[in-house]
């Protein structure tokens, strides 16, 4: 198989070429191309111009931010993809089973299989995890501008704890599906897979192949509140506390009294208000097959 690799230099802040130097010593049956790309345009026109080149399939070498600039071409192209984990978070590697295990093993697979995965869409925008706007908004963006001083979860948790001393939570108009709520929010998170963060399990019930999102609406609390439940997201306890509601649905409208930033698999994806659908079985991933 004809397999173009594209590693992202910034992803986890340059120490994803570390890892892309790791993966490039595993041993593979396919006829793989490594290349570094300049930039987020490189990227997403590489892979537009991959099946001209008889590329047969994508490697990503990065995170959720990589797989998100590059989803509208892979989407447009209908290549395969495997993400080879080299992010921060590198939450939708996690939730697919991309591990340098299982990298090795596809790397040694002459017959790959293809499993098909949902996308979630906001104001068009394809992304694969969870997007949302509020509280974890604002720690997305300090934590993209280094506020966490570390990266991976723990920099997540730094950026958290900056986030609150500042964040009050605001206003914001509902639609999921025909369900509609209005309140004060910390977040609002519209989840096609579990995870943001890093292994937060922001919507711990959410599959990418079932053709639907789960919403999970954080409601107002007190900080000290806010700081008390925090730890349960991690597994997923935080569901449990009244405050948080979590509803399924295939389409979410937010809007707010001003315009709020979304932000998606960890990347700026606009402003509210939000239009949220999905697209079953939109992204091609690559999976180990027969040796």
């Amino acid at each position: 198989m004809r397999l173009l690799a594209l590693a992202n230099p910034r992803s986890a802040r340059g120490r994803s070429l570390a890892r892309l130097a790791r993966y490039r010593t595993l041993p593979t049956v396919h006829d793989v191309t490594w290349v570094i790309t300049a930039s987020a345009d490189d990227l997403r026109a590489r892979i537009a111009g991959a099946p001209a080149q008889a590329y047969e399939g994508i490697l990503l070498v990065g995170g959720d931010g990589t797989l998100n600039e590059a989803l509208g071409p892979l989407v447009e192209t209908e290549l395969p993809t495997a993400v080879l984990p080299a992010g921060r978070g590198n939450d939708f590697a996690r939730y697919a089973g991309f591990n340098r295990t299982t990298v090795a093993e596809l790397l040694a697979s002459a017959r790959p299989g293809i499993r098909l995965l949902d996308l979630g869409l906001v104001n068009g925008q394809p992304y694969a995890s969870v997007a949302g706007v509020g509280l974890d908004g604002v720690v997305t963006r300090l934590a993209n501008e280094g506020g966490g001083l570390i990266g991976g979860t723990a920099g997540y948790v730094m950026c958290v704890l900056r986030a609150l001393t500042a964040f009050q939570p605001w206003n914001v108009e509902l639609a999921v599906d025909d369900w509609t709520w209005r309140g004060a929010v910390t977040l609002v998170a519209v989840a096609n897979g579990p995870c943001f963060g890093g292994g937060m399990r922001i919507a711990p019930d959410a599959t990418m192949d079932d053709a639907r999102l789960d919403v999970c609406i954080v409601g107002a609390m007190s900080r000290p509140r806010l700081l008390a439940e925090f730890p349960k997201i991690f597994w997923g306890g935080h569901t449990n506390h009244p405050a948080v509601l979590v509803r399924r649905a295939s389409s979410v409208r937010i809007v707010t009294e001003r315009p709020e930033d979304i932000y998606a698999d960890g990347e700026w994806a606009g402003r509210t208000p939000g239009e949220f659908t999905v697209t079953r079985g939109a992204l091609k991933v690559l999976v180990p097959g027969r040796p």
